[in-house]
């Protein structure tokens, strides 16, 4: 009786194995969400942009299985599951990472080996905030070329050497005599249709059909569609959507400019018990939003969709109700909404004793200054962001409160001498401008 079960187990052993062996091999492939590695909420919403298109370029490559965040988990505390892949399989993880700095975009991708966390590649790249489309495309042309050493052949179709046998097409002749028959038919009834046409127009019963302008019709032919176009033929505006435009252009100015509210509050001091020469000041700050603009967006802009997901709000407009002024979209397009808080605290001569430039970008937090007490800190962080296509235009708002606490150490002698304090919102692109006389 032991024999006979240790005999089923080495067959069922063998079955399996035999099965494995059978099978073709998968090539499975790691994909996790990228990582926003400055955690900055302005940016967050490109991660999942750079993955679903990284998933849509690789789902068809040949023996390509797609797997998640929760299916690494799985194999990493059972790695014994890998032996159980058909033979000759592998198991790749496609790790990213992304930072925006002024206005481009940085994207880091990694390649590893799952089996033994090597790193089979590695790649850069770099684009403008405003070109995201174009960065996701780069992404996934970039992961394929990565992937592509690693990736299994597709079999070649084997080609018999024998030629097809295909059944004789029998087509039924007609008759010629009953083919003229008709064709003498129908010439009769289109002239006998003119004729009458003809009278109608003279005596007045009918007027003749205009020729209708042809329309660009494509055609295929030879496995290409072509199609004839009008070089002069341009997309203008549409007159009625004058009236929406003018309320969407008074709305663009106000995100544009000056959409925030801000509550600057009293600084609160503290004294230092073991040094009493020094003192810590706070100035607490809170930013939002304001509440006027996202009613009149919802209760009279006919915003051709809306998204709302807990505190984020996405507007839609297309040009099927709006068109776009000129100038709002070269303003988001060179990103004039991407503002930085800038703090300044005067004396009563009203000469600058503390900066605060709080921004994420890594150059000014490298900086140092000998004329002001120089604080740079990271955080506040957009609360509305722009994307401008050639046929929409898209607005999303955060409606949050970020309160900010800028703390810095000071003399006493100097923290008497304080006498007012100033925010101002600095456009990225006027940051060194605005900031380099100062320090």
């Amino acid at each position: 009786m032991i024999e006979i079960l240790r005999t089923s187990r080495v067959m069922s052993l063998l079955l399996l194995s035999a099965l494995l062996l059978a099978k073709e091999p998968y090539t499975y492939i790691y994909l996790l969400p990228f990582d926003n590695i400055q955690n900055d909420p302005a940016v967050e919403w490109i991660s999942p942009g750079l993955s679903d298109m990284t998933k849509e370029q690789i789902k068809s490559l040949y023996g390509v299985k797609i797997k998640t965040k929760t299916d690494l988990e799985v194999i990493m505390n059972d790695r014994s599951l890998m032996l159980q892949q058909p033979r000759g399989s592998r198991n790749l993880l496609v790790l990213g990472k992304y930072n925006r700095q002024l206005d481009k975009v940085y994207v880091t991708i990694q390649l590893v080996d799952v089996a033994n966390w090597e790193e089979l590649g590695k790649t850069q790249i770099t684009e403008v905030y405003t070109q995201i489309p174009s960065l996701n495309k780069s992404v996934g042309n970039s992961v394929i070329t990565m992937l592509n050493p690693f990736l299994l052949k597709a079999p070649l179709e084997k080609v018999s050497a024998f030629p097809k046998y295909s059944e004789p097409e029998i087509k039924n002749k007609r008759n010629p005599v009953s083919t003229q028959a008709e064709r003498l038919a129908s010439g009769l009834d289109k002239q006998i249709a003119e004729l009458e046409a003809s009278m109608d127009f003279l005596l007045g019963a009918r007027e003749r059909e205009k020729e209708k302008p042809k329309k660009e019709v494509p055609r295929f032919k030879s496995g290409e569609w072509t199609m004839d176009f009008d070089v002069d033929k341009k997309v203008k505006d549409n007159p009625e959507n004058v009236g929406n435009t003018q309320m969407l252009s008074k709305v663009l100015d106000q995100l544009l400019t000056n959409p925030y509210e801000v509550e600057l509050q009293r600084p609160e001091f503290e004294y230092h018990k073991d040094d009493e020469l020094y003192m810590t000041v706070r100035f607490p700050v809170t930013y939002k939003l304001k509440d006027k603009i996202l009613k009149d967006m919802l209760s009279s802009l006919p915003y051709t969709g809306l998204e709302q997901n807990g505190s984020l709000t996405i507007f839609y407009f297309d040009r099927t109700k709006f068109n776009f002024p000129q100038r709002h979209v070269e303003s988001i397009s060179k990103g004039d909404f991407r503002i930085v808080p800038v703090l300044r605290i005067f004396d009563k001569n009203r000469n600058t004793l503390i900066l605060v430039a709080d921004t994420s970008e890594k150059y000014w937090h490298s900086r140092g200054s000998d004329n002001v007490h120089y604080v740079p800190q990271h955080q506040f962080s957009p609360l509305i962001d722009f994307t401008v296509g050639g046929w929409s235009i898209q607005v999303a708002m955060e409606t949050v409160e970020i309160q900010a606490v800028y703390e810095f150490i000071l003399p006493v002698s100097e923290v008497e001498s304080l006498s007012n304090v100033s925010l101002k919102f600095v456009n990225e692109n006027n940051l060194r401008k605005f900031l380099d006389p100062i320090l």
